[in-house]
C-alpha cells in the first residue's frame, strides 16, 4: 500500500552535519539543492496495491535506484550507504538516527517498476524536471549512437547450448516440483545433466558430438512429452520449458515414419537475431560488428547538443543484439515525440541511415544530417566509368536512357532479399556488346547479357541522390562534425557506468539498467555544467602526443 509522506524539508541536524563534512558542497547535497527530489510518490501510484502494508516512499526508492547506477553498487551495499553517508541521508532527507531499510526493498521496487512497464519514469521524470527549469530546448539538435551491451551469460556453443537448456528446465521443475520428477529422472539423466556442462566433458570427435547431440535431443522430447501427458499446467507454463520448446523446434528434426530424432544441420537454423544465445537469459543474441562479436544487447543513446545548455541524453532505446542500426531510427522517433523531444536537427552515423529513412523524412519536420551510403559497384570506385548518375531516368515511362543514348529492354519491380522494392533495369546485351565505351560501363560477358542497374524506387532514389550531393558540401560537414560528442557520450557511460556489462537477466531489467544509467548520466552531467566544468577533451595516446610536439 503507498502511504503518500510529505516531502518537508530536510531534518536541521543533518543539514547542519552534511554541510560541516562536505564545506564545498558534493554531487548529491547539489543535486538536492538545484533540483529538489526528483520524483514524487504520485509518479509510482499505479505501482502499488489500496491495501496492504505500507511501503517505502517510492521517491526515495527512485532516487536510491539511480544512486546505485550512479555508484555501481549491489542492494545491500546501497542500503548501507543510506544508512551510513552524509550526503545520501542529505539528499534523501532523512535523520541522522534513520536505521534505513532491508535491501530487499530495492529488488522489490525494481520489480514492481517492471511489472508495471513503468521504468521509463526514472528518466521521464528527471527530464520533466529539467525542462521546467529551461535547461532542454525543444526542437533544438540531437544526436544518437549505439553500443553493445555484453550479457550476464556465459557463451554457449551449439552443443552447450542444448545441454544447458534441458539442464535448466529440469532444474526449474525439480525446484517447483520435486515430486513429479523424481520418478522420472533416470540415472542417465542425473549423470548427464547434474552439473553443468563444459566443453573438455563433453566428446571431442565430431560423429561422436553429433551422436551425443542426438540423445540429448531424444531426452528433450521425452521430457516435454511426459509434461504434455501428465504434467500440471503450472508445469508446463514454466519459462524454462519454453525455452526449451523453443530451442528444440530451432536445433532438431523428427522423421515423420521413423520417429528418429536429427541434430538439423546450421543452415537449417533460423538467423543468430532469432536463436536463444542461453537458457538463462533467453533475450540475449548473438551479434557480429566487423571483428567484434558479443552475446547481448545493443543500447541506443540519444542526447542534446544545443550550444549554451548540458548535454543531457532524452531517450533509451533497448534492442537485441542482432538488430542493424536503420531499423531503430523510426522507433527512436516516435520515443522522442512521445516526451515532446522531437528534435529539429538530429545527427546520426550512416548505420541509421537508409534510401528508406531518407525518403520518409523529406517533409522537414526532422533534417537527418548524417553520412548517406555511397555505391560499392566498381564502377563508382573507378574514375571515367558510368555510375547510375549517368543515366537519364524517365520515372513516368519507365524508360532509362544510356550515356550513348540507347533505351533500356526492360523495367521489372520487384522485392530484393532483405525485403526492400527494387527496379531492375536490363539495356540489351546486343546493343552493349557493339558500344565503343563497353569497358567504362559494364564487365559482364556480352554474349550473356548487357548493362544492368539495380533502382530504388523514385522517392527513395530522389532523396539518397539529394543526400549524397549534401555531404559534398563543406557546411554539411561542419553540420556533421558535431555529432562526435556522443563517442565522448558512449565512452563516459562505459567507463563511469560500466554501461556495457549486463547486471540483470531479461530484456526487461536490462531496459531498467539502461534507463538508470541514462539518469545517473544526467545527474552528472548537470552537475558538471553548474559548476562549469567542461566536458573532457579526446584523449590522444603518449606516443602521438609527442609526435605532435616534435
Amino acid at each position: 500500500m503507498l502511504r503518500a509522506e510529505p516531502l518537508g524539508e530536510i531534518p536541521g541536524e543533518t543539514v547542519r552535519v552534511a554541510r560541516a563534512a562536505f564545506p564545498k558542497g558534493n554531487l548529491y547535497l547539489r543535486m538536492r539543492d538545484e533540483l529538489g527530489v526528483l520524483y514524487e510518490d504520485a509518479d509510482f501510484a499505479t505501482l502499488f496495491p489500496p491495501l496492504g502494508r505500507p511501503a517505502l516512499p517510492p521517491w526515495r526508492l527512485a532516487l536510491i535506484t539511480i544512486f546505485q547506477f550512479l555508484e555501481g553498487l549491489p542492494d545491500r551495499q546501497a542500503a548501507d550507504a543510506v544508512r551510513a553517508r552524509l550526503d545520501w541521508k542529505y539528499a534523501l532527507g532523512l535523520e541522522l538516527t534513520d536505521s534505513g531499510f532491508d535491501f530487499s526493498v530495492l529488488t522489490e521496487f525494481r520489480s514492481r517498476l517492471i511489472e508495471g512497464n513503468q521504468e521509463h519514469l526514472l528518466l521521464d521524470k528527471m527530464l520533466s524536471q529539467f525542462k521546467a527549469r529551461d535547461l532542454l530546448k525543444l526542437r533544438g539538435k540531437q544526436r544518437t549512437d549505439s553500443t553493445h551491451v555484453i550479457g550476464a551469460v556465459r557463451r554457449l556453443w551449439r552443443l552447450d547450448l542444448i545441454v544447458e537448456t534441458l539442464r535448466a528446465a529440469l532444474n526449474q521443475i525439480a525446484h517447483l516440483d520435486s515430486e513429479w520428477l523424481q520418478p522420472r529422472l533416470t540415472a542417465e539423466w542425473v549423470k548427464r545433466y547434474a552439473r553443468r556442462v563444459e566443453m573438455e566433458r563433453l566428446p571431442t570427435s565430431e560423429q561422436a558430438r553429433k551422436r551425443y547431440a542426438v540423445e540429448v535431443g531424444q531426452d528433450g522430447f521425452d521430457l516435454l512429452e511426459m509434461l504434455d501427458q501428465d504434467g500440471t499446467e503450472d508445469l508446463r507454463c514454466l519459462e524454462a520449458v519454453g525455452v526449451l520448446r523453443l530451442v528444440w523446434e530451432q536445433q532438431f528434426a523428427v522423421d515423420a515414419d521413423s520417429k528418429a530424432v536429427r541434430w538439423k544441420a546450421k543452415q537449417e537454423q533460423p538467423p543468430s537475431s532469432e536463436r536463444p544465445g542461453s537458457p538463462y537469459d533467453p533475450d540475449t543474441r548473438f551479434a557480429a560488428n566487423r571483428s567484434k562479436t558479443w552475446l547481448g544487447y545493443r543500447v541506443h543513446l540519444s542526447e542534446t547538443c544545443d550550444q549554451g545548455s548540458p548535454e543531457l541524453i532524452t531517450n533509451v532505446h533497448l534492442t537485441g543484439a542482432a538488430v542493424g542500426d536503420v531499423t531503430t531510427l523510426p522507433t527512436i522517433h516516435e520515443q522522442l515525440g512521445a516526451n515532446d523531444f522531437v528534435p529539429i536537427q538530429h545527427l546520426v552515423d550512416g548505420g541509421y541511415l537508409s534510401a528508406e529513412i531518407l525518403a520518409a523524412h523529406q517533409d522537414g519536420e526532422i533534417q537527418l544530417i548524417g553520412p548517406a551510403k555511397r555505391s560499392s559497384s566498381w564502377q563508382q570506385r573507378t574514375p571515367g566509368a558510368f555510375t547510375h548518375d549517368d543515366f537519364q531516368i524517365d520515372w513516368a515511362n519507365k524508360d532509362v536512357k544510356c550515356p550513348q543514348n540507347f533505351l533500356n529492354a526492360s523495367w521489372v519491380e520487384k522485392v530484393s532479399s532483405d525485403g526492400m522494392p527494387t527496379i531492375t533495369v536490363k539495356f540489351r546485351k546486343r546493343t552493349c556488346a557493339r558500344c565503343p565505351v563497353r569497358s567504362r560501363c559494364t564487365r559482364a560477358d556480352p554474349a550473356q547479357s548487357g548493362r544492368t542497374l539495380v533502382l530504388r524506387h523514385e522517392e527513395q532514389y530522389r532523396a539518397l541522390n539529394s543526400a549524397r550531393t549534401q555531404q559534398q558540401q563543406t557546411d554539411w560537414f561542419k553540420k556533421y562534425a558535431l555529432r562526435a560528442g556522443v563517442e565522448g557520450t558512449i565512452s563516459q557511460a562505459v567507463r563511469r557506468f560500466d554501461l556495457r556489462h549486463a547486471r540483470y537477466w531479461g530484456m526487461a531489467k536490462m531496459r531498467l539498467q539502461a534507463l538508470g544509467t541514462a539518469a545517473a548520466l544526467n545527474l552528472v552531467r548537470f552537475d558538471a555544467w553548474t559548476q562549469g566544468v567542461p566536458r573532457g577533451a579526446t584523449r590522444i595516446p603518449i606516443l602521438a602526443r609527442i609526435a605532435l610536439i616534435a
